[in-house]
C-alpha cells in the first residue's frame, strides 16, 4: 500500500479510525518528548520528523472518524425524523 493509498484509507469515513488516530497522537507525543530529551543531536531531528509524521497520520485518522461520526448522526436524525412524521400521520 502506497502512502497516498494509506492516507486515502485513513480519511474515508469508518468507525474504526479512532485506533490509528490515537496511536498516531500517542506516537507523536512520545517522539516529541524523546526529541527534547536527546537534544542537541541529529537523533533529535529524526524523532522530530517521526513526531510530525505521526501527528499527520493521527490527524488523517481523526478526519475519517469525524466524517463517520457526523454521517452516522445525520442518518440517525433522518431515521428519528421519519419516525416522528409517521406518528403524526396516524
Amino acid at each position: 500500500m502506497s502512502p497516498a493509498d494509506y492516507i486515502r484509507w485513513l480519511v474515508t469515513p469508518e468507525k474504526d479510525r479512532w485506533k490509528p488516530m490515537l496511536m498516531g497522537l500517542a506516537l507523536c507525543a512520545a517522539s516529541a518528548g524523546t526529541a527534547v530529551l536527546v537534544q542537541p543531536s541529529l537523533v533529535s531531528l529524526a524523532f522530530l520528523i517521526l513526531a510530525m509524521l505521526a501527528w499527520f497520520v493521527g490527524g488523517c485518522g481523526m478526519v475519517g472518524y469525524v466524517r463517520w461520526f457526523f454521517a452516522s448522526e445525520i442518518a440517525q436524525a433522518h431515521r428519528d425524523n421519519a419516525g416522528l412524521i409517521d406518528k403524526k400521520n396516524r
